[in-house]
């Protein structure tokens, strides 16, 4: 298989994760190895941003790769941090004589016959997540051809990263919503049985239901949870009856506090 039928192979695969079942791990695999296939370097890594303000490495094409990507992210310095945080292309032709203050990086890369390295950015726009990084044994520059090539791989990754964030995301605040809408359902049935059982209106049932969580220190819909299920007592009328008032005294525009 030549050249131009693996990178449409290859781009097929990226596209595919947009449309089918989504690994990250598989995905950034992929490219890194479709880089070795498709460009002349001797390697390939990939940090990516964990959401969590850290970067890891997602892939590498092996272990030495895999080293170099580690001792980026120890000492805080290289390539792939460097595209990361600047968002832009990095090229270094030569490693020991271009950036001699990466030090321990630039050793353990030349020791593995590596000496210049290419890293591109994963970004949308003004979102970086990652970056690319590949190795070479040679000093030469990557061809026009074989820069676009590891542009369009790269940009593919991304999109195919953070559609399956957004729609990660979107699941789970659909979740966090849905969780919300039952335990307000819940209360509503707590303080329906406390309004019955004490003969107060629903805005004192809601005041007797807060101050029974606040007593036990559990949360409001724990409490609600055990009344309307009948696990718990109604909470007892209260010594003094200044939290029923209060809840009694309607907010402006006639409405009971909730």
């Amino acid at each position: 298989m030549d050249r131009d039928e693996l990178l449409f192979e290859s781009l097929v695969f990226l596209t595919d994760t947009l449309v089918t079942g989504f690994d990250v791990i598989d995905l950034s695999d992929r490219l890194v190895h479709s880089c070795l296939e498709l460009l002349d370097v001797h390697s390939a890594g990939i940090l990516l941003d964990d959401q969590r303000d850290s970067l890891r490495v997602i892939a590498a094409s092996s272990e030495e790769a895999r080293t170099l990507e580690l001792l980026e992210l120890l000492n805080e310095q290289g390539p792939c941090l460097e595209s990361f945080a600047t968002g832009r292309e990095v090229m270094v032709l030569d490693l020991a004589d271009e950036r001699p203050e990466w030090g321990e990086f630039v050793t353990r890369a030349n020791a593995q016959g590596i000496v210049a390295a290419h890293s591109f950015p994963m970004r949308l726009r003004d979102q970086v997540i990652g970056a690319l990084s590949l190795f070479s044994s040679s000093h030469d520059e990557l061809s026009q051809r074989e820069r676009q090539v590891a542009r369009v791989l790269t940009d593919m990754a991304t999109i195919g990263i953070l559609n399956h964030r957004a729609v990660h995301e979107q699941e789970l605040l659909a979740e966090q919503l849905q969780r919300a809408l039952t335990s307000r359902v819940i209360i509503e049935q707590a303080k329906g049985v406390i309004a019955e059982r004490r003969q107060v209106s629903m805005a004192s049932a809601f005041s007797l239901l807060r101050e029974a969580a606040r007593s036990s220190r559990r949360q409001l819909t724990e409490v609600a949870s055990d009344i309307a299920g009948g696990l718990a007592p109604v909470p007892p009328w209260p010594e003094s009856e200044h939290l029923l008032a209060e809840a009694e005294e309607p907010a402006e525009g006639g409405v009971f506090r909730p």
